[in-house]
Order: C-alpha cells, then sequence, then structure tokens
C-alpha cells in the first residue's frame, strides 16, 4: 500500500463501513433486529462451493460476521442465476461467481477475490465436449470448439465420470477445478489466468451493501489468503495493484457493448463534451485525494483514447444494453473505485505490474497498447 495523503485519509474514513464511527453507530442500535444475510450457493463447484463447503462459504461466514449478521445460504441453479439475482432471492452471490460485462451492469460486484482461467481436459480439438450449464465455461466452451458437440448439463459434478464412460472426448472445467476433475493420462489444457472471481450483490441491496465490500475484501485479505491456501491449494496475490488492473480491465470489457450501441444509434464514438467532463471530474478527484492531477488526467485520457479503439475494432455482439440508463452509471462507478484504488496503491513500483497482474487488460488490448498503460500508472504519485 502506498503513501496516503491526509486528506485521502479523511476520505476513506468517510467512506468505510467499518471504520470505528460505523462500529459506533452499530453498537447504538444493537437492540435493533438485523436481518439474516442471504448468500446465494450453487452447492457444485469446488473449490468455491460444494456440499456446503468451500472458500466462498467460508468466505461468506466472514462477510456475515463482519457485517453482524447471521448468514443463510440459499441455493441456485447456474441456468437461473441472473433471473434470480433480479428477483432478489439472495443479498448477494457468493459461489466463484465469474465478473463478466453482461453481469456488472446489474447490481454491484466486489473487487475480485481470485482469478484463474478456463482448462479443459481431453485432447487438443476435441469432437465432443461436457460443460456446466448456463455459466461463462459454457459460452468458452461454444467459442473456443465451435465444429465440437457441446453437451451442457446441468450435474457439474458428474463431468468427470461421463469422460470417463467416453461419452465425450472433453469436458470443459477452469483451473481452479481442475485438480478435482484431472484424471491420469487425460491431457490438460489452460487459457490464461484472466477470469476474476467476485461476489456479487443484487441491484436491491447494491447501494447499501456494495460499497461495503470493497473495503471488506481489503481489510480480510490475511483472512482470504489463509483461505486460499486452504482451498486452492497454494497462495494466491491479491494486492492493491492487482485490484487497479482488474478495475481498469471492467471499464475497457464494457467497451465493445458501447461502440456497438453508437453505431446502432449512428452517434460517433469520440464525444468530446463526454470527455472533457470526464477529465475534468478526474482532475478535481485527484486534487481531493492528494494525488498529481496532471499524471491522472493523463491515465484517464489514455484510458480513453485505449477505449475509443476498442468500440472500433470490436464486433456487434448480442448483448446490447443501453448506454445513458446501464452502460454510463457502470462506468462512472468503476472511475470512482479505480480513483480510489489507485489513491491507495500510489506510488505503484513498475515491478508491481508483473505480466499475471496485466493479463486481463490482454483480452482486448493489444501488448503495446498494455505496455503504455503500465507506464501511465507508474507515473501517478
Amino acid at each position: 500500500m502506498g503513501r496516503i495523503s491526509a486528506a485521502l485519509c479523511a476520505a476513506l474514513l468517510a467512506l468505510a463501513p467499518f471504520s470505528a464511527r460505523a462500529d459506533a453507530q452499530r453498537a447504538a442500535h444493537a437492540d435493533a433486529p438485523r436481518p439474516p444475510l442471504r448468500v446465494g450457493t450453487s452447492g457444485d463447484y469446488a473449490p468455491f462451493s460444494s456440499g456446503g463447503q468451500g472458500f466462498d462459504v467460508d468466505a461468506a461466514r466472514l462477510v456475515a460476521d463482519a457485517l453482524g449478521r447471521e448468514l443463510v445460504l440459499v441455493p441456485f441453479r447456474w441456468p437461473e442465476l441472473s433471473e434470480r439475482v433480479m428477483r432478489d432471492d439472495f443479498d448477494l452471490v457468493m459461489s466463484g461467481v465469474t465478473w463478466r460485462p453482461e453481469r456488472a451492469v446489474i447490481g454491484r460486484m466486489s473487487l475480485a477475490v481470485a482469478v484463474g482461467g478456463p482448462c479443459w481436459i481431453g485432447p487438443t480439438s476435441p469432437k465432443s465436449v461436457a460443460v456446466n450449464r448456463g455459466g461463462v465455461l459454457e459460452s468458452f466452451a461454444r467459442a473456443h470448439f465451435p465444429a465440437a458437440r457441446i453437451e451442457a448439463v446441468d450435474a457439474n459434478q458428474t463431468l468427470p465420470a461421463r469422460l470417463a464412460r467416453g461419452e465425450v472426448e472433453a469436458i470443459v472445467t477452469d483451473s481452479f477445478e481442475l485438480g478435482a476433475f484431472a484424471r491420469v493420462g487425460q491431457p490438460t489444457h489452460c487459457e490464461p489466468a484472466r477470469d476474476r472471481k467476485v461476489w456479487w450483490v443484487t441491484p436491491a441491496h447494491a447501494a447499501e451493501l456494495g460499497p461495503a465490500l470493497d473495503p471488506l475484501v481489503r481489510q480480510r485479505e490475511p483472512q482470504l489468503a489463509k483461505l486460499r491456501e486452504k482451498w486452492f491449494g497454494g497462495p494466491q496475490r491479491q494486492d492493491e495493484a492487482d485490484h487497479l488492473v482488474d478495475l481498469v480491465a471492467r471499464r475497457f470489457a464494457l467497451m465493445p457493448a458501447v461502440g456497438a450501441w453508437k453505431r446502432e444509434h449512428e452517434r460517433p464514438i469520440e464525444d468530446t463534451a463526454q470527455e472533457a467532463r470526464v477529465l475534468e471530474a478526474v482532475r478535481q478527484r485527484a486534487i481531493d485525494l492528494g494525488l498529481d492531477p496532471a499524471a491522472l488526467r493523463d491515465l484517464f485520457a489514455l484510458e480513453i483514447e485505449l477505449s475509443k479503439r476498442i468500440q472500433a475494432r470490436a464486433a456487434n455482439g448480442d448483448w446490447k444494453p443501453d448506454l445513458d440508463t446501464q452502460l454510463r452509471p457502470k462506468l462512472a462507478e468503476l472511475s470512482d473505485r479505480q480513483i480510489e484504488s489507485i489513491a491507495l496503491a500510489a506510488p505503484i513500483e513498475a515491478r508491481a505490474l508483473d505480466e499475471a497482474t496485466l493479463e486481463p487488460l490482454n483480452e482486448l488490448l493489444e501488448p503495446v497498447e498494455v505496455a503504455e498503460l503500465a507506464a501511465a500508472l507508474s507515473r501517478i504519485r
């Protein structure tokens, strides 16, 4: 964690729900009944949630304890998850949920608590593939193996048996679940670790609970690190530089949808008035937090330029959110969270921006663009 100015300390104390002031407020209302914390869990995804155990099951206990609420685990099936999030069947979901742009505009997603990538067990180019239905891995399987027969199954834990019986040539999993699924004599293949695992707050609770999770993730990092060791079989770093790059990558991941909306509505990619408003707000925020306003403005100017490039070269997809009601509010939220992360991380040493930390940016940026962005981040003071 880098230097923190007096102004930043005051700002973070005002924001942090677990500060001494918040503790005093909770003590003053100790007699008031608090509703249980309803946490969605799939129960079929080791090592996050399987048979009532896992990383996110243990983490849910940490969150409930920090909030002073009783924990209630609510089961769900992956194909129904988005619908149930919208229906307010939970307060939040903690079950190895992967951050994706189409999910991110619904409610609010925490800082990343783990990072991994999709894998498959079987030949390099299988003719038939089984995968869990309704999640990010099904989308990966269909995109990565367009010529294969895809068998989407509801019982994720049956995948290894289907492979062993020869019903399919390969099964899709990820780097977390691989240890539970791998079989002797079967080759394994993994993509780069770009998938960030998060906790998903439902829309009805996003304003109240959502902002509480970022400081909680930071404050409980020692406990979360121990849980990663326990459930993932080894350490996995999640420091402020990792959070910062992740938040930048999230903004870029929304840009293909922004570009698609602009093309559909015959709007130019460049919006100089909006860009000027964003950059002025960034400059003012830098002053408030004791950061170098010129360096922070330069960073966001670069992000805007890279965002326009992504919009221009991205193909239109099936997901078509509205720019004004869905995308811009989420982009504004991510900008605020990014600036808070910069204030905590600055000054960022170049060695902190290593290959693993920068990997999420490679999904949409060229290598030279990643290097340019890393250099701009390291200039923040």
